[in-house]
């Protein structure tokens, strides 16, 4: 829905810079040269040589023409661009809004600070199963800030493929540790190293660090 409304907007500023440019250009020049008919005689007058200063005048309309028209794309192009910028951290904005902490979440908040805490205690251990025990808690909170951002999907794999990375500066993180996870719960005999439990801890939290999630 989203989408729909940014591309909506976007042709709206596209279509309004056009008629400003437009009529601006209107204003500047004589209503014949954009006479169709006017325009190719000028040009067959230009290469016979058939009116006396005609090839003069119609270069330097064209030139003029030429000029024009490379300003006005130019704005254009920019203008597109800033505003799909700005619409871009206008959405970015808001789902850090929604995700991170608000007054009335404040103690929710504290209580995912306390699993997370608690999940980091796992790592302490010398047993691979505890380090896998602390991914999947990890993943398990991930999933639920995803889905508390609005992010459709049955699991947290279909939420994190319709997230625009625009919008998720951490999305690869949050997919790399999600694969991780997912050895440890599909793969039965998959070794999980420390090094590779303390990197994918460490991806959870680049990702919620970025919401302020905890």
């Amino acid at each position: 829905m989203g989408g729909h409304a940014d591309a909506i907007i976007i042709l709206a500023l596209v279509i309004f810079l056009a008629i400003v440019a437009g009529n601006f250009s209107l204003s500047l020049y004589d209503v014949n040269f954009l006479n169709l008919e006017y325009f190719f005689n000028r040009i067959y007058q230009f290469i016979t040589g058939g009116t006396t200063g005609a090839n003069f005048d119609l270069l330097d309309s064209l030139i003029k023409g030429i000029i024009w028209s490379v300003l006005v794309s130019i704005l254009l192009i920019i203008g597109m661009i800033y505003f799909i910028s700005r619409i871009r951290d206008i959405r970015r904005e808001e789902k850090i809004k929604f995700a991170s902490v608000l007054p009335s979440d404040l103690e929710a908040k504290t209580y995912r600070n306390e699993q997370w805490g608690n999940l980091l205690k796992y790592l302490e251990s010398e047993n691979s199963s505890d380090w896998k025990l602390a991914i999947l808690e990890a993943d398990k909170l991930l999933d639920k800030m995803v889905e508390k951002m609005g992010y459709p999907g049955a699991n947290l794999g279909e939420r994190l493929r319709v997230i625009e990375l625009s919008d998720f500066l951490t999305l690869q993180e949050a997919w790399e540790a999600h694969k991780i996870r997912n050895r440890i719960a599909h793969e039965a005999q998959y070794q999980l190293t420390e090094r590779e439990a303390r990197k994918a801890i460490g991806l959870y939290e680049k990702v919620f660090r970025e919401f302020h999630y905890i």
